[in-house]
């Protein structure tokens, strides 16, 4: 059981989530005030990110956890935004994605792996229309609650809203937006240092390995659908 769970990652993956997580469990013991909220939803987000990289649904159930801890976090740090965000969009959806995946599996896979999907360019339009038009109303809803780093708040939703919506219909480009969405949070976070102090360089961390690892993410979905067509390609030959 155990060589199986370690032949299942790569090496460069063992040392993308292992790396990570000593390199946030490290920035949380040297902050002496620091935030136990920003540590546990840190460890999950670069845990979840190795199991999506994988095309595995684990990922959307440690996701839960993570829109959970995160949520909470934000809230104690008035980004109501992300807040939001979290507990009415990435919540939901990761719930969703979970039934979705299940029911969409590359059922030619030595493991657990979704199928991934190619959308229309017409669906990529109305999914960017909605996304646009829903940021403009979230604006002035965040406006009303005082949010903190208003501005950067707001941009933050429409790169989520789109990362969203492309990881529930299975698409890879999902990671994009996830990439875009990662440098407005390490902008967001950082903006925090001035006035909580090293509490909440965890999450600024966090998110500095998202970047790292939903690139890597990225590259290894492109790397999962050539293989799933090869392997289409190679059952309509037989």
């Amino acid at each position: 059981m155990f060589t199986k769970i370690l032949k299942y990652f790569t090496p460069f993956e063992w040392v993308l989530w292992l790396g990570g997580m000593a390199a946030i469990l490290f920035a949380f013991f040297v902050g002496q005030d620091g935030n136990v909220l920003s540590l546990f939803s840190s460890l999950f987000g670069v845990t979840l990110i190795i199991f999506n990289a994988k095309g595995n649904v684990w990922g959307q159930v440690f996701a839960i956890v993570f829109s959970l801890l995160y949520g909470i976090l934000s809230y104690t740090k008035s980004y109501y935004g992300e807040m939001i965000i979290y507990f009415a969009l990435m919540l939901p959806i990761h719930i969703a994605s979970i039934v979705i995946w299940l029911k969409n599996p590359n059922k030619d896979a030595k493991h657990l792996e979704v199928k991934i999907n190619t959308l229309t360019a017409r669906e990529y339009a109305i999914a960017g229309v909605c996304a646009i038009g829903l940021t403009a109303a979230f604006y002035f809803l965040l406006d009303a609650l005082s949010t903190d780093n208003l501005i950067v708040s707001t941009i933050s939703l429409i790169t989520s809203l789109a990362a969203a919506y492309l990881m529930l219909r299975r698409c890879e480009y999902f990671s994009i937006c996830f990439i875009l969405n990662d440098v407005i949070l390490i902008v967001l976070w950082s903006l925090k240092l001035s006035t909580d102090g090293i509490s909440v360089l965890p999450s600024v961390l966090c998110f500095c390995l998202f970047l790292i690892n939903d690139a890597y993410c990225f590259i290894s979905w492109r790397k999962l659908k050539f293989r799933q067509r090869t392997q289409r390609g190679e059952q309509s030959a037989a």
